[in-house]
């Protein structure tokens, strides 16, 4: 009983990729590239990695001639080959035909047969340089054709078996640049005063930040492993955007910014590069406002490489004191428009107000501030103190440094031409 080559090779495809050959096994073992490299650019010399095994997938016959084909993806050019050989040396190769180009095509006849193929009689294409010509992964195919011409032109006709596009190069990043957001609170009922200091065991880390190598580093384009000085310039720095006028200094694991203003906190190259810690706060005594945090790394490369800036959200500082809304604040004519503020402790609490408004309409308070007495109540009479332009109406925030279980509020409208009277209690933000 004879065999049927074509499906004998079909039914071992599943096999290809499973040698445990030092070098790249086609769909197993990528070789990795620095992803931040700029193309076109020439990998040479290859490392032995980059040399392709397959084991041979095909039946021959004793003196049988076939073409084969070694085609990649077109963002990749076959600059050199050094060579094309069988371990068994059951089989000789051809010339090659197609080098610089994205695929190559050469002849194969069996000097012995190969009537039952196995993973041990492995392919290994020799490759010498390589030349990148676009972004993304690199993957390629091995087919067996009938004949020579089917093998450089490629495509179904003449296709005894193929192996499907596997995984050959991979363009890898070379660094980490991330945050894990986190929150701190500045308290209320601070020693120094309202929000001077963080709540007790909270120190003012407000988040965590790395600007690290990746924990594999892809290799550059002479084959050694790259490292992050090969991309990375003495300008690069890292910045970390949010309200610091209440700061002295602000610490990344360790390591204190080297310049730092009322919004920005920077660490230059030198500093950041492998920094992997927390972000804190350090206060001045004065009170810490509340603000959300960013962090950028602001790349500048060297020749050959390009990586885009990266920002990411960085955390937070909160408040712990009391947060009232009145969605709708109106100020007709000839009706009473006032906010009632509470405070059940034992200490004054100050507040501040402010409103915003819809398109085409404005809003202005000439005296936004006061203090709301302890066990006491204030009422502020909204005409006497706002004003709109456009429509009457706003939403009216109240900011009070006080625990947010002792304050309360209470918007009201009038009609004192009917006696109506509207009540509202101020709602907490995220609490309706």
């Amino acid at each position: 009983m004879s065999l049927n080559k074509k499906l004998l090779a079909g039914a071992i495809v599943g096999l290809l990729f499973s040698t445990g050959a030092s070098a790249a096994t086609l769909g197993t073992a990528p070789v990795s590239y620095a992803a931040e490299m700029n193309v076109p650019v020439n990998l040479t010399p290859v490392p032995a990695g980059a040399d392709i095994d397959f084991p041979l997938g095909y039946n021959f016959s004793s003196g049988e001639f076939r073409a084969a084909r070694f085609e990649c993806t077109s963002n990749v050019q076959i600059t050199t080959i050094n060579g094309i050989t069988l371990n068994t040396g059951n089989v000789t190769f051809g010339a090659i035909n197609g080098t610089g180009t994205a695929a190559i095509s050469f002849s194969m006849t069996a000097i012995n047969p190969l009537a039952a193929p196995t993973n041990a009689d492995v392919v290994s294409i020799d490759v010498a340089a390589l030349k990148l010509v676009g972004a993304g992964d690199v993957n390629c195919a091995f087919s067996i054709y009938d004949q020579p011409s089917q093998a450089a032109n490629g495509g179904a006709t003449g296709l005894i078996y193929t192996t499907g596009m596997k995984a050959y190069i991979k363009r890898a990043p070379s660094f980490v640049f991330a945050a894990t957001p986190g929150t701190a609170t500045a308290d209320v009922e601070a020693a120094g005063g309202a929000y001077t200091d963080f709540v007790l065991g909270n120190p003012g880390i407000f988040g965590a930040l790395k600007f690290v190598p990746a924990a594999a580093m892809p290799l550059k384009a002479d084959g050694t492993a790259i490292t992050m000085a090969d991309i990375f310039s003495a300008d690069t720095t890292v910045s970390v955007d949010g309200d610091f006028s209440a700061a002295d200094d602000v610490d990344w694991d360790g390591s204190l910014e080297d310049d730092l203003s009322n919004t920005v906190a920077s660490w230059d190259y030198a500093t950041a590069v492998g920094l992997d810690g927390n972000l804190e706060f350090l206060e001045s005594g004065d009170a810490i406002p509340a603000s959300d945090y960013s962090a950028t790394l602001h790349a500048d490369t060297n020749a050959g490489y390009t990586v885009a800036d990266v920002t990411v959200n960085a955390g937070k500082i909160v408040r712990n004191g009391t947060e009232l809304q009145a969605p709708l604040v109106q100020l007709p004519n000839g009706y009473l428009s006032r906010i009632a503020l509470t405070n059940t402790g034992s200490i004054a609490r100050p507040y501040k107000m402010s409103v915003i408004t819809e398109t085409g309409t404005t809003g202005n308070f000439s005296n936004s501030t006061g203090t709301i007495p302890a066990k006491g109540m204030v009422v502020v009479d909204l005409p006497n103190v706002l004003t709109y332009v456009g429509q009457s109406r706003g939403a009216v925030t109240v900011n009070v440094s006080g625990p947010t279980n002792q304050i309360q509020g209470l918007y009201q409208i009038v009609n004192p031409a009917v006696g109506s009277i509207s009540n509202h209690v101020m709602v907490r933000p995220g609490t309706n």
